[in-house]
């Protein structure tokens, strides 16, 4: 039987009536990371707010989720899932006020599955062998065989045609003054700055409550809450040191897929042997991270899948019996200056993370600490954040955060699957490569089959299990303090950066 989803009548609750009070309407939002682009087809799953507010997608995620429709209306699947119909939803326009139709949705995916290394998210087209479109409002994807997580990789933002055409995706044009179907318009762009969004009237379930929404760049921490104290920002992402100093604003406190982890560079030679990385992972003690640094906003981390109902990683106990016998299991013994050390070299490596980041920033200072402690040669240091965007493939460890809530394809493909490596332009920064993780995350993509998909998730984390390419440290609530007389934002689990707090924007307003 053919799968039939359907937009609910309900869809634009809250939305529209009367203009928004307090401060004519607008609402300015500080936050820490600013992306390098507004284009979704060139962000990989981590959708940042302005781009969020700015497009849609085929389909969207629910306060749990779920996908459900967005600018398709309706969609058929194929029982052998190589075919997906879809019907569009009537009415919806570009912002600059051009009919959205199905001509758009074919140069979309063909655009970016055909953009190969530019676009993190061409892995998620390539099965699309062809798109008709017999009318303007209805959408056919053909696939050589079965994708899993299509129905969740439609929900990436809907590009327009006829503003690139004969353009790369790449073109930094569109990426700073992008143009989409969504609640939001992007008015201007500074930066290291600000983006204004303006409410788009046209929105095709209504006009948002917000008149306005200014998301301001503050990678700075201590100088977010300071705006937030002194007014400057209405709203803010605050570190957890901060949560019981933002007198007078209601803490929005939700959880995310979003963890903190020790990325190894696989190119480096201390992270060679499996046993010294498995040995890492023994060394350092998560639950005292979790109350010490994250301050009960979170959770010890097992592996990349422990939010999703796919999780299954067994996890690494601090053990430092564990550590002593696999590091002499992999030849290594004690030198007079505490540390392991195998033909006379120790497991030396630099320690980085973004320098700006005060939470990243302190796991980075305590896990450097516990593992000097078990014996390894660890130098700490933080980098600013632009040095570490331009030398990726230099840094030998660093404290890196990933997840999303939505498929479990969507959390693990990019930064685990060998073809995904930073040499390929792929999202797997360390260059991991492991056949078996290769297997599973090809088998999970690949079959339509429940039960079959959550043998294979496991499987793939039992390999990550045997052969780490993280030490997995501990996954963060998002803390944002709101006005307290907004009302709307809605609680669900959001990804990396804490990045989805506005998944619903469009039905936010002061009382």
């Amino acid at each position: 039987m053919a799968v039939v989803m359907a937009a609910s009548t309900a869809a634009a609750c809250g939305q529209g009536g009367e203009p928004a009070s307090g401060k004519d309407g607008s609402l300015t939002y500080a936050i820490g990371d600013e992306p390098e682009t507004f284009n979704p087809g060139l962000q990989d799953e981590h959708t940042d707010p302005v781009t969020e507010l700015v497009f849609r997608g085929l389909t969207r995620h629910d306060k749990d989720n779920r996908v459900v429709p967005a600018l398709a209306r309706s969609w058929q699947a194929a029982p052998d899932g190589k075919t997906y119909t879809f019907a569009l939803r009537p009415g919806a326009t570009w912002q600059d006020g051009k009919p959205f139709t199905a001509r758009d949705v074919k140069f979309t995916v063909e655009t970016v599955r055909d953009a190969g290394a530019d676009s993190p998210l061409s892995r998620n087209f390539t099965a699309v062998k062809a798109i008709e479109t017999p009318d303007p409002a209805t959408v056919r994807l053909k696939l050589d065989k079965p994708f899993a997580p299509m129905l969740d990789a439609l929900s990436m933002g809907m590009l327009p045609e006829h503003l690139l055409r004969g353009k790369k995706l790449t073109d930094p044009g569109f990426g700073q003054h992008p143009v989409g179907t969504g609640p939001f318009a992007l008015k201007t762009y500074k930066h290291g700055q600000y983006a204004e969004l303006t409410a788009f009237d046209g929105y095709y379930e209504g006009r948002p409550g917000l008149k306005k929404i200014v998301v301001k760049y503050v990678p700075d921490d201590s100088a977010r809450l300071i705006q937030l104290r002194g007014g400057e920002v209405d709203a803010a992402n605050l570190a957890p040191q901060q949560a019981g100093k933002a007198t007078g604003h209601r803490l929005e406190v939700y959880p995310t897929a979003d963890y903190r982890a020790i990325l190894f560079n696989m190119g480096h030679p201390a992270f060679a042997d499996r046993r010294v990385r498995r040995a890492m992972n023994h060394a350092v003690d998560r639950d005292a991270i979790t109350r010490s640094v994250v301050l009960g906003y979170g959770s010890p981390a097992k592996g990349p899948l422990d939010t999703s109902p796919y999780a299954a990683a067994p996890g690494f106990a601090f053990d430092p019996g564990k550590v002593s016998a696999l590091m002499k299991e992999a030849g290594y013994v004690k030198n007079g200056r505490g540390l392991w050390a195998r033909n006379g070299r120790t497991v030396a490596f630099e320690l980085t993370t973004f320098a700006e980041d005060s939470l990243r920033v302190a796991i980075l200072n305590v896990s450097a600490t516990q593992l000097k402690q078990q014996g390894f040669d660890v130098d700490p240091r933080p980098r600013p954040r632009d040095w570490v965007r331009k030398h990726w493939g230099d840094l030998q460890g660093f404290v890196v955060g990933w997840g999303t809530p939505y498929d479990p394809d969507s959390s693990v493909y990019g930064p685990f699957a060998s073809s995904q490596a930073l040499g390929k332009g792929g999202s797997n920064y360390g260059s991991y490569s492991n056949p078996a993780a290769d297997k599973a995350l090809d088998e999970g993509r690949s079959t339509l089959d429940p039960a079959k998909r959550k043998a294979a998730y496991s499987a793939f984390q039992q390999a990550l299990q045997d052969d780490p390419p993280f030490l997995w440290i501990s996954y963060l609530k998002t803390i944002n303090a709101v006005p307290k007389n907004l009302t709307g934002p809605a609680q669900r689990t959001l990804g990396h950066h804490g990045y989805g707090f506005f998944w619903n924007a469009e039905t936010w307003r002061y009382n």
